[in-house]
């Protein structure tokens, strides 16, 4: 089944059983998650933000459910190869594949890489990573 959630990008509230409006106005629009589209409501122009589309992008018809909410979901996504762990600290994601420490921020942008010889084992604490690699020890403070 097609689905897309819809949330108002200003504080409004509009009762559920309003989505079938919002549905007949959007027929035939591409939507994909992550996009903002206008739709005209009573003579005004409320904005929304498609929280999810399922499938994403899809074409509204009558067979689309709608749904509203209020809440919002972030999502970021990166390509890495051959995951064996990840870690999470208070403002950092550390992920661990093949001997290598990468260590991201909350928005998936690199801050620290490094390739181990002999890595045997990676803790976090806070935003404290904590480096095992052969008889070494090392702190490495993001």
């Amino acid at each position: 089944m097609k689905r897309v959630k819809l949330k108002p990008m200003i504080n409004v509230d509009i009762p559920q059983d309003f989505s079938e409006v919002i549905k007949s106005k959007l027929k035939g629009k591409v939507l994909k998650t992550g996009d903002v589209v206008s739709v005209d409501i009573l003579g005004k122009e409320i904005r929304f933000k498609v929280v999810q589309a399922m499938p994403s992008p899809l074409t509204v018809d009558e067979s689309t459910g709608v749904l509203l909410t209020r809440h919002s979901v972030e999502t970021l996504e990166i390509n890495v190869e051959s995951v064996e762990d990840v870690l999470l600290g208070d403002d950092i994601i550390v992920v661990i594949r093949d001997n290598e420490v990468l260590i991201l921020n909350h928005d998936l942008e690199e801050i620290y890489r490094e390739r181990f010889e002999n890595l045997k084992k990676v803790m976090v604490k806070g935003n404290v990573v904590v480096v095992i690699d052969g008889e070494k020890l090392k702190l490495i403070r993001a």
